[in-house]
């Protein structure tokens, strides 16, 4: 795990809004910045494109709720003009809330939350229906409106919403983990980095895949995430979000990536990366 740097000289944008996950970890890692909260991971990533000095929090997965496929399809279509950073997480432990004395018949929440305590639910609210919001800020805003509902979220969502917290933590024995990427400009010293995310295109022919693979299996080299985006306008063509544990400063891995490279149509390297002491929220 690598130590934090903080000097207040860029920008922040952050999938928000404010009380989001995305949220959370920006100020965590970056207190004396400023935060830009925005409604989505395009509109981070457009913001990012446009603007020099800055730099982004995306989530990438949830160790419950799975991959966030914008924030693949934002890192492969900038590829040539923004890098991950550095990857942060966060342990996140979530609070049922509602208003004080509300019979409960309906729960707001982001998508994750709400698979990651589905049978919490099941089992105290079988009749509550769920819905889905943008976030858990939103669905904490629901609920503060709405007789009858309750909200998913972070602690801070009640605090920030004026209501009462009935379970927390939900399901703390289950982990529950998001990870998120830094995104910006600046190409960190590899020496000093534990991962590397490539993007590739592979010839649309049988076994190119297996062509990619095998060099880095001959090397002993750790595959940590490998996910498909189908291309625009190409039928049954992808380009590929590659994650590897190492960088090119390790002999093994720079003989993995020439092998790689030419079974390749694409091969980019969007940045190698520390990976960050994990958040509490």
């Amino acid at each position: 795990m690598t130590a934090l740097t903080n000097a207040p000289d860029f920008d922040i944008a952050y999938l928000g809004p404010e009380g989001s996950f995305a949220h959370l970890v920006a100020k965590k890692r970056y207190p004396n910045h400023s935060l830009i909260p925005f409604r989505s991971v395009p509109e981070v990533f457009e913001y990012l494109d446009n603007n020099d000095g800055v730099k982004g929090v995306v989530p990438i997965e949830n160790s419950s709720g799975g991959l966030i496929v914008p924030t693949i399809d934002g890192i492969i279509e900038h590829a040539f003009t923004l890098l991950i950073e550095e990857e942060l997480s966060i342990d996140v432990k979530l609070a049922l809330m509602a208003k004080s004395g509300t019979t409960i018949t309906k729960i707001y929440s982001h998508f994750a939350p709400i698979h990651h305590c589905e049978s919490f639910i099941r089992e105290h609210y079988p009749n509550a229906k769920t819905v889905f919001c943008d976030s858990t800020s939103a669905a904490a805003q629901a609920a503060a409106a709405e007789a009858g509902a309750a909200a998913i979220g972070p602690l801070v969502n009640a605090d920030m919403c004026g209501l009462e917290v009935l379970v927390y933590p939900i399901k703390d024995e289950v982990p529950n983990v998001t990870q998120f990427f830094v995104v910006g400009r600046t190409r960190q010293n590899a020496a000093n980095s534990e991962k590397t995310s490539l993007v590739v295109a592979l010839p649309n022919e049988p076994g190119s895949l297996f062509k990619f693979l095998k060099p880095f299996a001959d090397s002993n080299v750790d595959l940590t995430r490998i996910e498909s985006r189908p291309i625009v306008g190409h039928p049954n063509t992808y380009m590929f979000l590659v994650e590897v544990k190492g960088t090119e400063s390790n002999p093994a891995v720079r003989n993995a990536f020439d092998g790689a490279k030419s079974a390749s149509t694409k091969f980019h390297d969007v940045g190698s990366y520390p990976v960050c002491a994990r958040f509490k929220s």
